[in-house]
């Protein structure tokens, strides 16, 4: 089945308590909400919990833009979602050695491009995103492909490359909601988040945990999740979350 995400033109802003987002049951609800649901309610997408149970080969193409600065970016987001989800995440040369492909696009290209690449639905939505991507994913919930294609003119325009990249590239772990009920995640109809945070770190490793497996439902993985946050919670990893992800990001990489 494929399924279409995308990052809207306009994004709402809202207020949110700093440290709402370290309360158990606001992860639990976050996670219900951005891992089950389905951005587009026509698409009539199984809520249960889906994910890659195999190595994540990425392909990028790049028809406008500085290629390497592209190249760059991407290749520091998926070494840490690789880290985080603890998933084999790499880059490879040739398209048939992928099951992940980027498309960094030029606007000539872009309408038979997202014919070609994306689900049907994509092409509505064209015109009122910034960005779009789509996963696919078989009868037991593994997610199997994705792809993402970013307007490289409308991003630098408003500066917003990185941005697409680190919430397109994201959502294909299967985080698939942008969520109107949750704040300081790249996730959020109501915020600028434009990184990872310490929410979005908790949310992926809830999502690789050994105790989940596809195709659980709600009733079947809140239980699970619900352990594991009271476990995180005893040993302060709630707390240290965002220092956590700031270990994994390339700057700390950088400087060793």
């Amino acid at each position: 089945m494929l399924l279409l995400l995308a990052v809207p033109l306009l994004p709402l802003l809202a207020q949110a308590s700093p440290s709402s987002w370290q309360d158990k049951r606001y992860i639990e609800r976050s996670f219900y909400d951005i891992a089950l649901n389905a951005e587009y309610r026509s698409e009539r997408v199984p809520k249960v919990v889906k994910r890659w149970n195999r190595p994540l080969r990425v392909w990028m193409h790049s028809g406008a833009g500085d290629s390497e600065q592209q190249r760059q970016l991407l290749e520091d987001h998926l070494q840490t979602l690789g880290e985080i989800a603890r998933l084999s995440v790499r880059l490879v040369d040739n398209r048939r050695d992928a099951n992940v492909r980027i498309f960094f696009a030029a606007e000539s290209e872009l309408r038979p491009l997202v014919r070609r690449e994306m689900p049907k639905t994509a092409l509505r939505q064209l015109n009122r995103s910034q960005c779009l991507g789509s996963i696919r994913f078989n009868r037991e919930a593994e997610i199997i492909g994705g792809t993402v294609v970013i307007p490289v003119e409308r991003a630098l325009a408003a500066d917003k490359l990185k941005p697409c990249i680190v919430e397109e590239v994201t959502q294909m772990l299967g985080l698939i909601n942008d969520s109107r009920f949750s704040r300081n995640t790249v996730f959020s109809d109501h915020t600028e988040n434009e990184n990872l945070t310490g929410l979005d770190y908790l949310l992926i490793r809830l999502l690789y945990s050994p105790r989940l497996e596809p195709g659980m439902s709600l009733r079947e993985a809140m239980p699970l999740v619900r352990r594991q946050l009271d476990i995180w919670e005893q040993v302060g990893l709630i707390q240290r979350a965002s220092e956590l992800l700031a270990d994994r990001l390339p700057e700390s990489r950088t400087d060793g």
